[in-house]
């Protein structure tokens, strides 16, 4: 019985979604389903939850200010024309369809995705991909296939959420995380293989490229997660690839100088992970909690992005709202968004702190060992259902721990497989694949897409989901086998 009440917030999310609820509203009733079962189920001291609000409370407040940030900096980006002259010079000075395409996939996708996070990679490299010649249904799938970096997008609040509710180092799961993501970004380089073999005149020589930048992509990601922390790591990977593809570039003769309007519109960009860097390397452990984690956060650095990006602007020609007229917008575009990542944050740490997460991690520790194959699909699942790995690992990053712990296996493993599983279904997740069809149909004058009648978002969905659901399955089969034979 105990172990029902403990699993009904997560039940009621499940049967919302399969409804076609909002997901706003399936946080909101998740989260009072959770308040429910713990007043009648899980009595927990007033003492117990105040201690509980200060432990999780920093991070709510770190995540959801990364969200904002996120939101407002791809704002004030779009409206400057930023990111336009930045993905327009990466466009110009690719070599050949081929070289642009995964340039797309494995550096600017993922960039943009690890700034801002919400699928804004999406938004990035589909345009881009239209201009390169590729279909409707083409550029959709590559353009979510380039979402391999979610652990690490708008600067990792899912990994940290996990982390803070496991009791883990988010410096533990980043690695960990970025270990496990190597099977990940492979199938995405097989996947876009599939995809684009019957256009390519080598597609031995498309399948090299493809997986060697989906390695140097994980590579650039284990390494900054062990130098420089988690938060820049998805930055860092992916500006490796970008650093890569363009001194290849330079020595084939094809690239465009940068020129000063692109040098702007990287500055934020640059200011954000510096920033972080510098913060990380400067504070010292001796400083006080609070404090160092002000100064290392990366939603402080992302405001402080947002402040260059939205001054530099004037330079770009690109608009003169006011950053306060941006930041009212940029805060309705995130009021769902903060809802939905706060209510399933929130329910997360209520979990924890009432002994429900305990409850349902020991009951599903009695499945025995094949848990630790299910466990990874089950967050699968979350992350497909919310679309957020963050709100997936605040659904179930204490169960998972409480589950392993009882199995006597390593909560690390299956704390850190699960938030890789999770950000990896974001790319089936409805509304990631209804964000890459209606960008893929907006008419853009300066590069029209090669579709005279482009296709429905009917016929695109049912042409991108088995695809990778096929991908999905297998990683996530394949990571919880190898966690299995580890624990």
């Amino acid at each position: 019985m105990l172990a029902l009440a403990a699993a009904s917030p997560i039940v009621v999310a499940m049967a919302l979604f399969l409804a076609r609820t909002k997901a706003t509203t399936m946080a909101i009733y998740s989260l009072l389903t959770g308040v429910l079962a713990a007043i009648f189920f899980f009595p927990t001291p007033v003492g117990e939850l105040l201690r509980a609000g200060a432990m999780f409370g920093p991070t709510i407040l770190e995540v959801l200010l990364i969200l904002f940030g996120g939101v407002l900096l791809s704002r004030i980006t779009s409206e400057t024309g930023a990111m336009d002259r930045i993905s327009g010079w990466l466009r110009q000075s690719a070599s050949n369809q081929q070289a642009g395409t995964v340039l797309v996939i494995f550096g600017l996708v993922p960039f943009a995705e690890s700034v801002t996070g919400f699928g804004i990679g999406v938004t990035v490299g589909v345009p881009l991909l239209i201009q390169l010649g590729h279909s409707v249904k083409h550029s959709a799938i590559l353009s979510l296939l380039g979402l391999v970096a979610v652990p690490w997008g708008a600067l990792g609040p899912g990994t940290l959420v996990a982390a803070d509710l496991a009791g883990l180092t988010l410096f533990d799961v980043g690695v960990r995380s970025a270990l496990l993501t190597l099977p990940v970004v492979l199938g995405a380089g097989v996947t876009a293989w599939l995809v684009l073999r019957g256009e390519s005149p080598r597609p031995g020589r498309l399948l090299a490229h493809l997986a060697g930048a989906a390695v140097l992509l994980n590579a650039g990601i284990l390494a900054a997660n062990l130098l420089m922390g988690t938060p820049p790591a998805g930055i860092v990977g992916s500006l490796l690839v970008l650093a890569v593809h363009l001194a290849a570039f330079k020595m084939g003769g094809s690239l465009v100088p940068a020129g000063r309007e692109v040098w702007v519109a990287l500055l934020p960009y640059a200011v954000l992970t510096l920033g972080l860097l510098a913060a990380r390397a400067l504070s010292s452990p001796m400083e006080a909690s609070l404090l160092k984690r002000a100064l290392t956060s990366g939603g402080v650095w992302l405001i402080v992005a947002c402040l260059v990006a939205q001054y530099g602007s004037a330079s770009l020609g690109g608009g003169t709202a006011s950053l306060g007229a941006r930041a009212s917008l940029a805060y309705r575009s995130w009021i769902p968004v903060g809802i939905a990542t706060g209510g399933f944050t929130i329910l997360g740490a209520l979990l924890a702190a009432t002994g429900m997460g305990r409850e349902l991690g020991a009951a599903l520790a009695g499945i025995g060992a094949g848990y630790l194959v299910l466990g990874p699909v089950v967050n699968g699942l979350a992350g497909f259902i919310s679309g957020s790995n963050t709100a997936a690992n605040s659904m179930l990053a204490a169960t998972q721990a409480q589950a392993a712990t009882s199995m006597g296996s390593s909560v690390l493993q299956i704390v850190a497989v699960s938030n890789v599983t999770a950000s990896m279904a974001t790319m089936l997740a409805p509304s990631r694949i209804l964000l890459a069809y209606e960008m893929a149909v907006i008419p853009v004058a300066a590069a029209p897409g090669p579709d005279a009648a482009p296709p429905t978002e009917g016929e695109v969905t049912a042409w991108i989901a088995p695809r990778l659901g096929i991908l999905l399955a297998v990683v996530c089969t394949l990571l919880g086998l190898v966690t299995w034979v580890i624990h």
